[in-house]
């Protein structure tokens, strides 16, 4: 068995039909698709055991719901393949994938991951296609240096990826949050010693209201906040990169100030998203010598004079309440 496609079911029974099917029509047939019901109420769990009845290539775990995190960790545990891939039970993969990408990977073993072609936001009027011209990078340092250069973090999505297992047999997503991804990316990233950006196939990333990324609650929005703060660290304290910590601070003020704009949490909590960046700041002449347009440099004068918890709580009385 090369490959394990792992597919976390919960309250997805308008889209999930279409999501197996794009994954049983691929023409890469050494696979196992491992359907993980998370305790879903909208009788997914029935259409997955219909399809484990049709196809030997399916099987089906069914679950006491735990989130996204828990139901990817236990398809983890149950795959036998090589090679680890996830898909969300409300996207579909372009056919021909994984039979390109896994001819790349089989025919150059070194590779512990590669990430191909996403439209994010597809069917909808965001929509956006992030693709790669192809290329291999070696050595851990270089391969988290060059994945924050390419700005990564900003679409750090599991999906459109296929990783060798054994980097999982200590890795796991964050169980009981939401936002996983930016918290694990980095992770495997650094766990590897070489990535390969492929142009082949299509991962397309469907949008609707029902999704985690338009969920804006105060609970969800500080997930996203405190693994962009802890990736700004990393970046600013560990590898020295002063721009592309710059970089990502404006990116963690942002998501302060939408986190400030929510209404529904704890008062203790905002207090302590702030702390995160107590004293962070970009000195003016740097800020003003980035590659922003002329309104982001205005807008973020406030977090050069002041330090970013005042910038955002500026902002965050600028703009009506968010959730």
């Amino acid at each position: 068995m090369k490959l394990s496609i792992i597919v976390p079911v919960y309250k997805a029974r308008r889209h999930l039909q279409n999501c197996i099917e794009s994954i049983l029509q691929q023409t890469y047939t050494d696979y196992e698709l491992i359907l993980v019901d998370d305790g879903s109420p909208d009788g997914c769990g029935a259409v997955c055991d219909r399809y484990a009845q049709e196809c030997d290539k399916v099987r089906v775990l069914h679950k006491k719901n735990g989130g996204l995190s828990s139901a990817r960790n236990a398809g983890i545990s149950l795959a036998r393949g090589e090679y680890i891939t996830f898909v969300d039970a409300d996207d579909i993969v372009a056919s021909g994938t994984y039979y390109y990408n896994m001819r790349i990977l089989l025919s150059n073993p070194d590779i512990d991951i590669i990430e191909y072609p996403v439209n994010i936001h597809y069917e909808s009027p965001q929509s956006q296609i992030i693709s790669f011209k192809p290329e291999k990078i070696t050595g851990n340092k270089e391969i988290f240096t060059d994945w924050i250069k390419r700005k990564g973090y900003m679409h750090a999505y599991s999906c459109n990826k296929i990783y060798r297992s054994d980097l999982f047999a200590f890795i796991r997503f964050p169980e009981g949050e939401v936002f996983e991804d930016l918290y694990t990316t980095p992770i495997l990233y650094e766990s590897s010693d070489c990535i390969y950006y492929s142009d082949c196939g299509f991962y397309y990333y469907l949008d609707h209201k029902e999704s985690i990324s338009n969920n804006y609650s105060f609970k969800t929005r500080f997930f996203l906040y405190r693994n962009f703060v802890n990736l700004y660290k990393k970046v600013k304290n560990e590898y020295k990169m002063e721009q592309e910590a710059n970089e990502i601070l404006l990116v963690c003020a942002d998501r302060l100030t939408d986190l400030l704009r929510c209404s529904d949490g704890p008062k203790e909590q905002y207090t302590q998203a702030t702390e995160m960046l107590r004293n962070e700041k970009i000195d003016i002449k740097t800020l003003y010598h980035m590659n922003l347009p002329v309104q982001q440099k205005i807008k973020y004068t406030t977090l050069s004079l002041f330090g970013a918890p005042l910038h955002s709580r500026i902002h965050a009385l600028l703009h009506r309440k968010l959730c």
